[in-house]
């Protein structure tokens, strides 16, 4: 094994790692075992610490000598390395997580907001539209949309930590250089702060192993090497099994508008089909944090704790996450009309209302779709989308009191989700309680099964 920068880009061979992949993808290694690649097929081990960007709508990024990441170009990096990994350049090569999690999200800088796309996990193997569709002359991918970072990029704290005085401390003990945060956008760069600092023990980096153009290659051109390219293609299908017939599913809702007469706010209606796409695993909500694999945790409540000043609350942080609504003891998750994530965003109507009346009407859109979809004569019986109206609950939380009772009081989430509570004990407050009046929860809707 070929020593790296700084042990963070290792250039190797399949012997040297086949062990680590059949642990997160058996699939994968039974199948490049079988074909059993020379050391001629080279791979690369890269580590990129938390927040690091891996890639973005222009580029891909290596580390670099000086502790950072680049571009991949001709000047930073060996000739080996252009050579190998230079057909990703100007997108992202073949690979697999072997370590951590990372995040595909859409930046929107101007508008404060991340949208997350996909959360890719160890075992995860990316990317599949333009590793797969070399021949199309045809190019349905858009540009400058994604960027993908190491970690949890939509991670956020849950109580307030917007107060300027706490907030000095942690400019103080960690050499923080931001300004204390106004919106849940802008918490990540100073969890990344934090992270990167002197002051801190944080040894947290994502794992990714890369494919050399080679690999890419023979898997396109050589019919021995046709069992990847079908598990790749097979994989991919699995994938986008549910957006390849969307429109179908969009053809569904426009009928249910029809017959029963709805004429909702755009804006809900976008909210209403997402939390389908969330429901169905398609797309991802938000859950508490209870572990190291998408952020350093400890690291991070240690310092609102410690160092911040914490008291009054539970130091508790979200992260995107997936509902998995085909296993059994599935854990909810969570969408906020105050943090929106919808991958289709209409204009709110002009007419000014209440979060707690937008709960109102999205709850009344929402029955009426899922009493339809689970008849037996709807179009949608017997698909994911039909057994979801049957199996899935969706219930609303704000933190007004709600004297129609349509919407749940805030404080309702924690005894129904243990995971609000977790902080690990070297970091528990005494008196600290759940942030039953964060804004994230001031009109929440969350995914659980009936």
């Amino acid at each position: 094994m070929a020593a790296g920068i700084d042990n963070q880009l290792i250039k190797v061979t399949w012997q040297d790692v086949r062990q680590e992949v059949a642990i997160v993808e058996p699939n994968l290694a039974r199948i490049i075992d079988a074909i059993n690649p020379d050391n001629t097929f080279t791979l690369y081990k890269v580590y990129y610490p938390y927040g690091e960007t891996i890639a973005d709508p222009v580029q891909m990024y290596l580390p670099s000598k000086n502790h950072g990441v680049c571009p991949l170009d001709q000047s930073t990096f060996s000739d080996d390395v252009n050579s190998d990994l230079g057909y990703g350049r100007n997108s992202w090569p073949m690979g697999i997580v072997l370590e951590k999690n990372i995040e595909a999200f859409i930046d929107f800088k101007d508008g404060n907001s991340t949208i997350p796309w996909m959360i890719y996990k160890p075992g995860t193997i990316f990317p599949y539209a333009k590793l797969l569709s070399e021949q199309n002359p045809r190019n349905y991918a858009p540009n400058n949309i994604l960027t993908i970072v190491s970690g949890a990029r939509s991670a956020f704290m849950l109580p307030n930590i917007g107060c300027f005085t706490h907030h000095v401390n942690l400019q103080k003990d960690y050499h923080v250089q931001s300004p204390p945060p106004k919106t849940l956008y802008e918490h990540w760069h100073i969890f990344k702060e934090i992270i990167n600092s002197h002051a801190s023990s944080a040894k947290w980096s994502s794992c990714l192993l890369y494919f050399s153009e080679k690999w890419v290659r023979y898997m396109r051109q050589d019919p021995a090497w046709i069992s990847l390219k079908m598990y790749l293609h097979e994989l991919a299908w699995s994938h986008f099994e549910y957006r390849r017939n969307y429109i179908y599913y969009e053809i569904a809702f426009s009928r249910i508008q029809k017959k029963r007469n709805l004429k909702p706010n755009p804006y809900l209606m976008d909210t209403a089909s997402h939390l389908f796409k969330t429901a169905l695993g398609d797309a991802p909500g938000f859950v508490p944090v209870c572990d190291n694999e998408s952020l350093p945790l400890d690291t991070i409540q240690n310092a609102y704790t410690d160092s911040y000043g914490i008291k009054k609350y539970l130091p508790t942080i979200m992260q995107p996450g997936y509902f998995t609504f085909d296993q059994e003891n599935n854990s909810p998750v969570y969408y906020s009309l105050q943090n929106p994530s919808t991958f289709v965003f209409s204009p709110k109507s002009r007419k000014v209302s209440s979060t707690l009346f937008e709960m109102h009407e999205l709850e009344h859109i929402m029955k009426v779709f899922m009493g339809e979809l689970s008849d037996e004569y709807s179009i949608c019986y017997g698909t994911v989308l039909g057994e979801i109206a049957k199996k899935i609950n969706f219930r609303y939380f704000h933190n007004e009191l709600d004297c129609h009772r349509v919407v749940g009081h805030s404080s309702e989430i924690e005894s129904a989700d243990q995971r609000f509570r977790y902080v690990n004990s070297e970091h528990k407050i005494d008196g600290a309680v759940f942030a039953s009046d964060a804004k994230f929860l001031r009109g929440c809707i969350g995914v659980y099964t009936k």
